[in-house]
């Protein structure tokens, strides 16, 4: 039901429309919550609303200590295969600097980057992430580094925004920007995620093809895709990565979460 409202609302021509109504009863409802947060850390500094609205949520306690969270989650997942002591490590899709800005803190004296399409994230976090070097992509390869650079690679829900096409192109570029023995982490729509489908949908999903919401561009959060496992391990597989683990999250507190992929390059 919601995916078919959405399809008319983008057939209508209205879905920029009621996006930014829809991000500014959001903002009027965090309004009392996300003044409490300054009051309590008046020292940090947030990206504007909007950005925060766009890639995450409108909520300035959970895109601060909610990041600094998935930070550190991410990085006691990545040492589980790779000692992150000077090593160089790439936020691939890092919008505007949610899990990016606190992974310098978690780490050993190690180089961090960041990368992302938007240019007003990209410029945010250049002004404001001074222990970070953060570049601008475009929507397709390639990355502004070069070959076998990266020790480290994670992707937070960014392969969840992107077509069948921009999998491929993607992966393979990951793939060329990693070193030998290099770790990517990579989150997924997968089988948790299938219950959000409709019927025709499913069974697709099932049959292990990609699924593709396209109510914007790719790389916007309006635009969702559902990887099948097995689909999403033969890309990776295709572009030269070997699969050291898939973890299924499964559903946590009657939410999907999001699959976990850990790939090494030989």
């Amino acid at each position: 039901m919601k995916k078919q409202l959405k399809k008319i609302i983008y057939n209508l021509g209205l879905i920029t429309v009621v996006e930014k109504l829809n991000y500014r009863l959001t903002k009027i409802r965090r309004e009392k919550e996300n003044k409490t947060f300054l009051k309590t850390y008046p020292d940090v500094n947030l990206p504007p609303d909007f950005y925060m609205y766009e890639t995450f949520d409108l909520n300035y306690e959970k895109f601060y200590n909610g990041g600094k969270d998935t930070a550190q989650w991410v990085v006691n997942t990545l040492s589980e295969y790779k000692q992150l002591d000077k090593v160089k490590i790439l936020d691939w899709g890092c919008g505007a600097g949610r899990v990016l800005r606190h992974i310098p803190d978690l780490t050993t004296d190690s180089t961090v980057y960041g990368s992302d399409y938007n240019t007003n994230y990209v410029a945010w976090c250049k002004a404001n992430l001074k222990n970070c070097m953060v570049k601008e992509n475009e929507l397709t390869p390639p990355l502004e580094f070069d070959n076998n650079f990266f020790d480290v690679i994670y992707s937070i829900s960014i392969f969840t925004h992107l077509s069948m096409e921009k999998h491929k192109q993607w992966l393979d570029e990951l793939y060329r920007v990693s070193k030998v023995n290099a770790i990517v982490f990579i989150t997924t729509h997968g089988k948790a995620y299938a219950t959000k489908l409709n019927k025709s949908d499913k069974k697709k999903f099932k049959k292990g093809i990609l699924i593709e919401h396209d109510y914007k561009i790719e790389g916007n959060r309006l635009f969702a895709a559902y990887q099948p496992p097995k689909l999403f391990e033969e890309l990776c597989k295709s572009s030269g990565f070997r699969v050291l683990d898939h973890l299924e999250r499964g559903i946590k507190n009657n939410r999907p979460t999001q699959d976990v992929w850990i790939l090494t390059k030989n």
